[in-house]
């Protein structure tokens, strides 16, 4: 990957657009993963896509990624921590890594829907996280996207 890949993917010129529905599989017994396929028009990044995990025991505390490439060279262009403390950030977050394979960044987003620290979390809260995380990526969502709950 190069800075000119990354950022290029990270911006309209990839005309990112995600491809068929939201798919779940139980990672462990407790995490559940949804992925979404991105096609862009940068196959030196393929495969791309979006991936939603989700701790049962902690589901106010949704992980978001978007991921590029395969096997060894995959990596996660933006990743989204919702209301997980990590120093300095006592709740939500956002990492990104720095065009040229610098250190990720982090920092508190203003775009992410707030989602309460409880029990269960009302339908349709992830969708909503989902297409926000999606919007800053510059992923448009397909004719063919399908959502359901985990």
């Amino acid at each position: 990957m190069t800075a000119g890949h990354l950022g290029a993917l990270l911006s309209p010129l990839a005309e990112a657009v995600t491809v068929g529905r939201i798919t779940w599989a139980t990672r462990n017994h407790v995490t559940r993963e949804g992925l979404v396929r991105v096609h862009t028009s940068i196959p030196a990044l393929a495969p791309c896509r979006l991936r939603v995990l989700i701790n049962e025991l902690k589901p106010s505390e949704p992980a978001l990624q978007y991921l590029a490439g395969d096997g060894r060279l995959a990596f996660s262009a933006r990743r989204l921590c919702i209301n997980t403390p990590h120093r300095p950030f006592a709740g939500t977050h956002k990492h990104r890594v720095e065009p040229g394979g610098g250190e990720e960044a982090a920092y508190e987003p203003d775009d992410i829907p707030f989602v309460p620290l409880q029990p269960r979390v009302p339908p349709g809260t992830y969708r909503a996280i989902l297409e926000a995380f999606a919007a800053e990526c510059f992923i448009t969502f397909g004719t063919d996207f399908g959502w359901s709950e985990p």
